[in-house]
């Protein structure tokens, strides 16, 4: 017999369309009431018409039955269709909700490919659990109902009935039940190509300039061939199941169909009879007809899993969130902290404090934690163990929002948002005047190349290529415009010349005198024109002091630039 996904996951997807899951069941009940009603009327007439009576009165009702099954079918249908569109959409809501409140881990844990997989073709067969779930519902009530009006009929009819369902049902249950292990693992794959493809896509200027495209084929369709595989293994379950359910149906409609045809030789039942239980006959058949929907609900219940590991992953535990940070001059602590990434350990128990509107770099070799150390300030990520303080405040008590209007960041690669540049540099603070987006825009050395477009600032984004350089000054234009008191510079000027870095980094250091700057340095240069540099290494803070004094004292620190 029919079966249904893990306990709760149909109740929790109705929920999702409470509306539309009502009409459902609405119109099926009317269906399933119209289904039972159909059969006997028609009898009816059959026999009076036989009988030479005129069945006049029945064939209004019969009209009025058919007219009711056909709005109930269509309300059906419509239903269906809202039902599936707004569990869809509430699943890619929750989801993209979720990535964001995993944050940066989650996004370490679910690749990019994987999660859009998820979002759009798992979320989208997960929506149809509960019309199918419903039509079983319905199906299974008329075949139910369709056996017991068979064996009012006649109590052999639905003797032989049950003799020939009973075993067909319970052989059909076991080849289905062997499919839902093929739809995870084709899932499964699908996610891991869409996961490589995401990554190589990221990379494809990196991949043409090495000549290894073909390569990266090869490794992003690896995964085919089990695809393909787990693909046919679904294929061919169905192919067995079909051919099985219909043997079965045919089978099991002959033999009942010998005996009510035996019955009426024999007198025991009449024409009329006969008509009826055939129709009942096909009512009561109607569960090995769903044979298919049964195999879909094993891909459906593979999908509905796949978005619910997603959503039933759990942020890292924070205490109460409901603080913000008194008005302060932005010094920054970071106390014992330790963080690992997927087992790896990244940071450990590293200590740095950074002073009020002093200028900091980050210096150390690739994975020494440069970056997880400046993305704790505002939260990004929170460590595994030890605090963040700023201006004498745990920041882990901090309310994220809160905390991100006052610390901003400028990454490597940065990612414009909005339709126009000015909407792009207010990203998040739509208050920011004018004059502020300017101001920024000239610290960042972003003003020239702007104001050479066709609209300056409210040129579209989509209407303009930026070089990586232009970007990058776009992306430090963004966060002086929205920090307060600390500004946290990733690697932010790694695409820019030697002429252009060397004016941002004065600019950023003359005009933000007296905000709280934290530099992932990977250039002397850079390092030189900040007040302190934190030497890492090994995860630690090996040193804190100015550029000159370790370039003069530190020959490890002299090799990292080496």
């Amino acid at each position: 017999m029919p079966t249904a996904p893990p306990q709760g996951t149909a109740l929790g997807l109705a929920r999702l369309a409470p509306a539309g899951t009502a009409v459902s069941l609405v119109c099926a009940t009317v269906a399933i009431g119209t289904s039972l009603l159909f059969p006997s009327l028609l009898a009816h007439a059959v026999d009076r018409t036989l009988t030479g009576a005129t069945p006049t009165g029945t064939l209004v009702l019969l009209t009025a039955v058919l007219l009711l099954r056909v709005l109930a079918d269509t309300g059906s249908g419509l239903a269906r269709t809202s039902v599936m569109t707004r569990v869809a959409a509430s699943q890619r809501y929750r989801l993209l909700r979720q990535v964001f409140d995993l944050g940066l881990p989650g996004l370490r844990r679910y690749p990019a490919g994987d999660l859009v997989s998820r979002m759009t073709g798992n979320a989208a067969t997960s929506a149809g659990a509960v019309p199918v779930l419903v039509e079983i519902l319905v199906v299974s009530v008329v075949s139910l109902a369709g056996l017991g009006a068979l064996s009012l009929i006649d109590w052999r009819l639905g003797a032989v009935f049950l003799a020939g369902a009973a075993p067909s049902a319970l052989l059909l249950w076991r080849e289905t039940h062997s499919s839902y292990r093929s739809y995870e693992r084709y899932a499964e794959l699908q996610g891991t190509i869409a996961a490589r493809l995401a990554d190589a896509l990221a990379g494809s200027r990196t991949i043409r300039a090495s000549g290894t495209a073909a390569r990266e084929v090869t490794r992003i369709l690896e995964p085919l061939p089990k695809l393909a595989r787990y693909g046919m293994e679904n294929w061919g379950i169905l192919r067995t199941v079909a051919w099985q359910a219909e043997l079965a149906l045919t089978g099991i409609r002959v033999a009942v169909l010998l005996v009510a045809g035996l019955g009426v030789a024999d007198g025991r039942m009449s024409a009329g009879e006969f008509l009826a239980a055939s129709m009942y006959l096909t009512f009561a058949l109607g569960f090995l007809d769903q044979v298919h929907h049964v195999v879909y609900l094993r891909e459906v219940q593979a999908s509905t899993n796949r978005v619910a590991e997603v959503l039933a992953a759990r942020p890292q535990a924070r205490a109460d969130c409901s603080s913000v940070l008194p008005p302060g001059p932005g010094a920054l602590s970071f106390r014992r902290v330790t963080v690992r990434l997927q087992d790896q350990l990244v940071l450990d128990c590293a200590d740095l404090e950074v002073p009020a509107g002093a200028a900091v770099a980050l210096v150390g070799r690739s994975g020494a934690g440069k970056t997880s150390l400046a993305l704790l300030a505002a939260r990004l990520i929170d460590p595994d163990s030890g605090t963040v303080v700023i201006d004498g405040v745990d920041a882990a008590l901090v309310d994220p929002v809160h905390l991100r209007q006052e610390i901003s960041y400028a990454f490597d690669r940065p990612v414009l948002l909005g339709r126009t540049i000015r909407e792009a540099l207010t990203y998040g603070r739509p208050e920011t005047s004018s004059a502020e987006v300017e101001y920024a825009a000239r610290v960042a050395e972003a003003d020239a190349f702007i104001r050479r477009l066709p609209q300056g600032f409210d040129t579209a984004l989509d209407d303009t290529a930026f070089s990586g350089g232009e970007l990058q000054r776009l992306g430090l234009a963004r966060a002086v415009a929205h920090g307060r008191r600390i500004l946290v510079l990733d690697d932010a000027m790694s695409s820019l010349d030697t002429a252009t870095e060397a004016k941002v980094a004065e600019a950023l250091t003359e005009h933000l005198a007296g905000r709280t700057r934290l530099l992932v340095a990977h250039r002397a240069t850079t390092a030189a024109r900040a007040d302190l540099v934190a030497w890492l290494d090994g995860g630690r803070i090996r040193a804190c002091a100015p550029h000159d004094v370790l370039w003069a004292t530190e020959a490890g620190y002299c090799a990292v630039f080496a």
